[in-house]
């Protein structure tokens, strides 16, 4: 045993940046203010010797709890294997600033839990996720003086920091696209009639969008709002494609309920892209590959978001950076072979 590596300490990592152990303690609390060149010879220190704070013992030396909630109301939609993505790419960013994510499920309108758990001191910032146009969590979390951030944005954009994929994008991409192979009537299958009248941005934004663009482009758009459940899908794509004019191709904003109107396509044997296009928004790269064919997509770089989320509430929670800083992620296409031309009938 005597061979074995021990793990870098604290005093290990002031030693080497050339500082008080103290020093190396403020700038992880941001219990004091340290200058950034101090910050970032401590930082390299910490990185040099693969150091990774506890926790509890940097809460305890700070008096705070080195632990943010990640508030996602998972009742909205589920969860899906893109928001793994997200969870996990700011796990490791606030992780390296000693601080450990936890996930906080409850609904949006339970603001006496969040309000409770935020005055008790029990978390020291939190992460909103499945942000609506206007969101209660934000007054709580400003009335209570807890750093935040948000992946996602309301109406009001300038008050607090946020990260976000732009929306206004995608509609117009992928109507571009499958006009371009001549499609005029597409089907659309998004997310539930509730999410929209709740204001829950990227349905809002997204499918506005989507409209205005095909209007744009003459094509007409059959739009069915349903729940994220496969069954709910394979009967909205049955009875568009029962309608007098049936589309030649779908927009999917609602992953379990595209893989239910794949089956509902599949059965009256139209092949993909052959006789029928399909392009689904904001799904994963795993996701997308877990059909066959495969799905052409248009998203966002998640992992890009939620590292740059958890990278403005660190600079927050350490007292780095306080101002009120933006991120909008632009739209990625991805062809994975599920559309083509419109089929000659």
């Amino acid at each position: 045993m005597s061979g074995q590596k021990r793990n870098a300490t604290r005093a290990d990592v002031a030693r080497l940046a050339g500082v008080s152990a103290s020093t190396v303690t403020y700038a992880l609390t941001g219990e004091r203010s340290i200058s950034d060149e101090t910050r970032k010879r401590i930082m390299d220190a910490m990185a040099e010797l693969n150091y990774t704070p506890n926790a509890m013992a940097q809460g305890l030396a700070g008096r705070r709890s080195g632990l943010v909630a990640l508030s996602f109301p998972v009742g909205e939609r589920g969860f899906e294997s893109s928001d793994f993505e997200y969870v996990q790419a700011a796990t490791e960013v606030l992780a390296r600033a000693g601080y450990q994510l936890l996930m906080w499920p409850n609904p949006i309108e339970d603001l006496d839990s969040l309000r409770r758990i935020v005055s008790q001191g029990l978390i020291d910032g939190v992460v909103l996720m499945e942000v609506r146009r206007e969101d209660p969590r934000i007054e709580v979390l400003q009335s209570t003086r807890t750093p935040f951030v948000l992946i996602g944005r309301t109406d009001n954009e300038t008050e607090f920091s946020w990260v976000d994929a732009d929306f206004s994008q995608w509609g117009p991409m992928a109507i571009h696209h499958l006009a371009g192979e001549g499609h005029r009537h597409i089907a659309v299958i998004g997310l539930t009639e509730d999410m929209f009248t709740a204001g829950y941005g990227p349905v809002v934004r997204t499918e506005q969008n989507l409209v205005a663009a095909a209007h744009e482009a003459g094509v007409t758009l059959d739009i069915e709002r349903v729940p994220a459940n496969i069954r709910a899908g394979k009967e909205a794509m049955e009875l568009m494609l029962s309608s007098a004019t049936p589309p030649t191709a779908l927009i999917g904003f609602n992953q379990p309920a595209v893989i239910g109107a794949i089956e509902a396509i599949v059965s009256r044997g139209l092949r993909i892209p052959e006789d029928f296009s399909l392009l689904q928004l904001g799904i994963s790269a795993e996701a997308a590959e877990t059909t066959f064919p495969a799905q052409t997509s248009i998203g966002v770089d998640s992992a890009l978001l939620a590292t740059t989320a958890a990278r403005f509430l660190a600079d927050q929670l350490t007292g780095s950076s306080a101002e009120v800083r933006h991120f909008l992620g632009d739209a990625v296409f991805t062809d994975r072979g599920s559309t083509g031309p419109v089929p000659r009938r």
